[in-house]
C-alpha cells in the first residue's frame, strides 16, 4: 500500500487512456494515409499547414473556456467533468483515421485527413489541457509533480506494448481489417479508463492566500468583476507571453516536440529503409516488433532512472545532460556511416530513448514552476494553469505539423520518398535474395533490374533517409539547449530577487 499513491494513480489513468490512442495515432497515421489510402505528399503539406492554423485557434480558446468561462458551458470549467464527459468522445474521434473515405481520389483522402485531425486534436486539447491543469493544481511541490510524471511514464511503457501485435500482424491490404479491429478495441479501453478516472477524481484547486489577505487588509470584498471576459483573456495572455521563463519554456519544448514527432512519425519509415531493406530485420517478424517496443519504451525507462537525479539537480540540468549525450550519439553514427547497420540500429534506439525521455514530463514540471511564478508575480487569486498550458500549446503545437513537413521537404523528398519506397523495397529484396555477399549500399550491382529502380536511385534514397535520421535531431537538440540555458539563467535571476520563486 505504501508504494502506491492512489490519488496520483487515479489521476494518471486519464493520460493512460489517452496514451494508448496517442501511441498508435502518431506512429501509424502518416504510414496508413500514404501506404493504404495513397495520399499524395503535396496534399499532406497542405493539410498540415491548414491544421497548423486551426491549432493556433483551438488551444488558447480551450484554455480561456476552462479558466475564465468564456463560453456558456459552465461544466467545461470543471476539469473533472471534462475528463469524464469529453474523454470517451476523444477516444471515439481516434477511429476517424482508420476507416478510409477514398483510396484513389487524392483530394478526398486529404479532406478525410484534415477533418480527422481537426476533430481529434480539438478533443485532445480539451482533455489533456484539463489533465495538465490537474497535474499542477493537485500537486503542490516539485516532488509531487515529478511523481505524477513518473507514474505516467510507467504506464507509457505498458502502452508501448501495443506496437508488438500491431507490427507483427500481416500488413497487406487484404488484412488491413485486423488493424482496424485492434484500433476499435483500443478506443473502447481508452474511453473506459478516462471515464473511470473522471468519475473518481478529487479536485483541490489551490488559492493564492496572499491575494486574499491583500483584499482583506484593503477592506475590499472579494467579488469577481463583470468585465469583458475575452478582453480579460487577452490581457492575461499578454502578461504570460512576455514573461522570460515562459518564452524559454516555449522555445525549448518547441524544439523537443519537433524532434519527438519526427522520430514518432518516421520511426517505421527509417527502420524499414535502413534496417529491414538491408536484411538486419525481417519484415513483420517478432524481432522487428520487439525493436519497435524497445525504441518506444527506452525513453520512459530512462526517465524512471533519472527520477532521483531530477529531484536532486532539477529538470533543466537533466535536459542539458541528455542533449549533450544526443550530440555524441549523432557524431557516433555519422562516423560509423549508413552502411554500418548495427551502428544505425543502436543510434535509433538511443535517439528515440533520449528524445522521448520526459519530452512532456520534464516540461510539465517546468510549466508548473511558470504557473507558480505567474500566480505570485501577478497576484492572482487562483492559478491560471490551463491558460498557461494552452497558451504554451499555441506556440508549441505547430511543431507537431512542422516536423513531418520539414523532414519531408529538407530530406526525404530529395531522395524520392515516398515514390521510391515500394520499388526500392522490391529492389533490395531481389538483390538480397540473389546475393551471397554482405548486403550494403556498395555491394549492389549498378545494373537496373527489370521494372525496378537503379542501384544509384536506391542508394541516394537511403542516403537522404540517413541524413534525416541523424542531422535533424542534432539541430533540434542544439536549439533546445540554447533555450534551456537561458531558462537556467532566468530561474536563478528570479530566485535571487524573490528568494523563493523558481525553486524546485
Amino acid at each position: 500500500m505504501g508504494f502506491i499513491h492512489w490519488p496520483t494513480l487515479n489521476l494518471v489513468l486519464t493520460v493512460v487512456g489517452a496514451g494508448f490512442i496517442l501511441s498508435i495515432q502518431s506512429l501509424y497515421y502518416i504510414k496508413v494515409f500514404f501506404d493504404e489510402y495513397h495520399l499524395p505528399p503535396s496534399y499532406l503539406k497542405i493539410v498540415q499547414i491548414l491544421f497548423l492554423v486551426w491549432n493556433a485557434v483551438n488551444d488558447p480558446m480551450m484554455g480561456y473556456m476552462q479558466d475564465l468561462g468564456c463560453c456558456g458551458m459552465k461544466w467545461i470549467m470543471d476539469r473533472r467533468k471534462v475528463v469524464l464527459y469529453a474523454g470517451p468522445v476523444f477516444a471515439a474521434s481516434f477511429l476517424l483515421f482508420w476507416f478510409p473515405w477514398s483510396t484513389s481520389v487524392g483530394w478526398l483522402t486529404a479532406l478525410h485527413l484534415l477533418v480527422s485531425l481537426f476533430i481529434y486534436d480539438t478533443l485532445l486539447t480539451l482533455v489533456l489541457s484539463a489533465y495538465c491543469g490537474l497535474c499542477v493544481e493537485n500537486s503542490r511541490n516539485h516532488q509531487d509533480r515529478v511523481r505524477v510524471i513518473v507514474y505516467g511514464e510507467i504506464f507509457t511503457i505498458i502502452a508501448g506494448l501495443l506496437i508488438y501485435p500491431l507490427e507483427t500482424m500481416p500488413h497487406t491490404n487484404e488484412h488491413y481489417w485486423l488493424f482496424q479491429t485492434c484500433c476499435v478495441g483500443v478506443a473502447c479501453v481508452s474511453a473506459a479508463l478516462m471515464a473511470y478516472s473522471g468519475y473518481h477524481l478529487k479536485v483541490e484547486r489551490p488559492v493564492n492566500e496572499d491575494h486574499q489577505l491583500e483584499k482583506f487588509q484593503e477592506g475590499e470584498t472579494v467579488v469577481e468583476k463583470k468585465e469583458d471576459t475575452w478582453r480579460n483573456a487577452l490581457q492575461v495572455s499578454w502578461q504570460v507571453a512576455k514573461e522570460p521563463r515562459f518564452i524559454c519554456l516555449v522555445g525549448a519544448q518547441f524544439f523537443r516536440i519537433l524532434r519527438f514527432m519526427a522520430n514518432e512519425n518516421f520511426l517505421i519509415v527509417f527502420t524499414e529503409s535502413l534496417l529491414v531493406n538491408n536484411g538486419f530485420f525481417e519484415k513483420n517478424s517478432g524481432t522487428l516488433g520487439l525493436f519497435y517496443i524497445l525504441a518506444r519504451s527506452c525513453g520512459s525507462i530512462l526517465f524512471l532512472v533519472l527520477w532521483a537525479p531530477t529531484n536532486r539537480f532539477g529538470t533543466q540540468a537533466v535536459i542539458q545532460s541528455l542533449n549533450i549525450l544526443s550530440i555524441f550519439n549523432v557524431i557516433f553514427v555519422l562516423y560509423a556511416g549508413m552502411d554500418n547497420i548495427t551502428a544505425v540500429a543502436i543510434f535509433i534506439i538511443l535517439e528515440n530513448a533520449i528524445s522521448r525521455c520526459g519530452w512532456q514530463g520534464f516540461y510539465i514540471v517546468v510549466a508548473g514552476e511558470v504557473v507558480d511564478t505567474d500566480m505570485k508575480q501577478n497576484n492572482r487569486k487562483t492559478p491560471f494553469s490551463t491558460i498557461i498550458f494552452t497558451l504554451k500549446a499555441l506556440f508549441n503545437k505547430p511543431a507537431d505539423q512542422l516536423a513531418p513537413v520539414l523532414v519531408l521537404s529538407l530530406f526525404l523528398e530529395q531522395g524520392g520518398y515516398p515514390q521510391l519506397t515500394v520499388p526500392c523495397q522490391n529492389f533490395y529484396e531481389e538483390n538480397f535474395s540473389n546475393s551471397t555477399l554482405p548486403f550494403n549500399s556498395t555491394s549492389i550491382e549498378t545494373t537496373t533490374l527489370s521494372g525496378l529502380p537503379s542501384a544509384q536511385q536506391c542508394t541516394n534514397y537511403n542516403h537522404w533517409m540517413f541524413l534525416a535520421l541523424a542531422i535533424f535531431p542534432a539541430i533540434c537538440a542544439i536549439g533546445e539547449s540554447i533555450f534551456v540555458a537561458f531558462d537556467q539563467y532566468w530561474r536563478r535571476h528570479v530566485k535571487g530577487k524573490t528568494g523563493h520563486l523558481g525553486d524546485d
